[in-house]
């Protein structure tokens, strides 16, 4: 089978969509029994949208390759106007389409494309009406729980994409749920992401010298927020959360915070006096996350909405425990014990969950054996076989 995965997103700063498909395509191809070209679609901006958008400069080049994986790269140029007509207007942004159907002809000829989010959705669906390419979708969270509640025509074109789509992927039980609001006349499949095999517990050896790396002792205790810092992460509350376990644990505490994003400011300026041990890390190199997510003691993931977060299975694999807000799917991966529900308890309540974590008073936390990355990868193939065995 010869398959096109289509998708948005960065492989010069590689976070968690970029890591999502890219192991979803390296353990699809492991199976030997698909082809696979890979197109990533990435916007080019100039210094004035880089400036306005928070977005940093990258390499122009046609091709990128991860891992022994070639991404073919699609630029467009990030419009004003565009961005203006969908916004503000309520209307379909005219230069973007105007890229789809530029571009889509390289879709031609696929026995399937395999689409990732809304805007991968949308050449997937190009290619479907010009070429007939079934066409499968991947939806990941905040385009099904965000995204098309934003403008109606976001809404509209989200919907037309399921119910042509031959089947949609959705990240979690949650999110799927979630897609009903949407559509109930679209084939549905749940599809856990799994955890790059980078991502296992280092022995005690190994532990104590990364954490000595990073400035942390023996005795010292990590709490640490792991993404981006915007505002559906609900990182604002942070601050109060850190200072609560701060005045109820006893023993020796550093709070990390590992990530970017534009509440980085408002973050720091608000953290600046209160007396415990700070530091925000900025972006970490995804090599590095690994020996991170060693050295933290438990993370703390306050979310207002999730699909299936990453960084919960991740640090879960390194051996740290993970408490976090009963949304999306956090309670999928971190078990149901481990959540707190948001209200105005919320801070008081996770900050108990947080204490009596450092206090060895909570089990391990283990993975469901639906998050695996073979599991996913075999399942999906067998799916999209099913499909092509029946138009045939």
């Amino acid at each position: 089978m010869r398959l096109a995965v289509i998708f948005e997103s960065s492989p010069f700063d590689r976070k968690g969509l970029f890591n999502a498909v890219h192991n979803r395509v390296k353990h699809l191809l492991a199976t030997g029994e698909c082809s696979i070209d890979v197109f990533c679609i990435h916007s080019r901006d100039n210094a004035f949208t880089r400036r306005v958008r928070h977005t940093p400069s990258v390499p122009d080049v046609d091709m990128v390759e991860v891992e022994g994986i070639t991404y073919n790269m699609l630029w467009y140029r990030f419009s004003v106007i565009d961005h203006v007509m969908l916004e503000k207007l309520d209307l379909r942004p005219w230069f973007f389409r105007h890229f789809i159907s530029s571009h889509v002809s390289q879709l031609e000829g696929y026995d399937v494309v395999v689409a990732h989010s809304f805007t991968g959705a949308l050449f997937a669906h190009a290619a479907h009406e010009s070429y007939g390419v079934p066409y499968y979708v991947t939806w990941h969270g905040s385009d099904v729980h965000t995204h098309p509640w934003r403008v109606s025509v976001m809404l509209q074109d989200t919907r037309k994409v399921m119910e042509d789509a031959e089947c949609n992927f959705f990240v979690s039980k949650a999110l799927m749920a979630a897609s009903d609001k949407i559509t109930v006349n679209a084939s549905k499949q749940v599809l856990y992401n799994g955890v790059s095999d980078e991502f296992v517990e280092y022995d005690a050896e190994e532990r104590k010298s990364v954490r000595n790396r990073f400035g942390v002792g023996n005795d010292d205790r990590v709490v640490a927020f792991v993404g981006n810092l915007v505002p559906v992460k609900n990182v604002p509350v942070l601050p109060q959360i850190f200072a609560e376990v701060a005045k109820r644990f006893g023993g020796p505490l550093k709070f990390w915070i590992v990530g970017d994003g534009k509440l980085r400011k408002r973050l720091e300026s608000s953290m600046t006096q209160m007396d415990f041990d700070i530091s925000f890390w900025g972006n970490v190199l995804s090599e590095d996350m690994p020996a991170v997510m060693n050295s933290i003691d438990v993370l703390v993931l306050p979310s207002l909405n999730e699909g299936l977060p990453l960084v919960c299975a991740e640090a879960i694999s390194c051996g740290a425990k993970v408490v976090g807000s009963d949304v999306g799917g956090i309670p999928e991966v971190v078990g149901h014990d481990n959540v707190v529900p948001l209200g105005d308890s919320f801070v008081k309540d996770i900050a108990d969950k947080i204490v009596s974590m450092l206090n060895g008073q909570s089990p391990v936390q283990t993975l469901p054996s639906e998050i695996s990355w073979s599991r996913t990868a075999s399942l999906e193939l067998s799916i999209m076989q099913s499909c092509q065995h029946l138009t045939r």
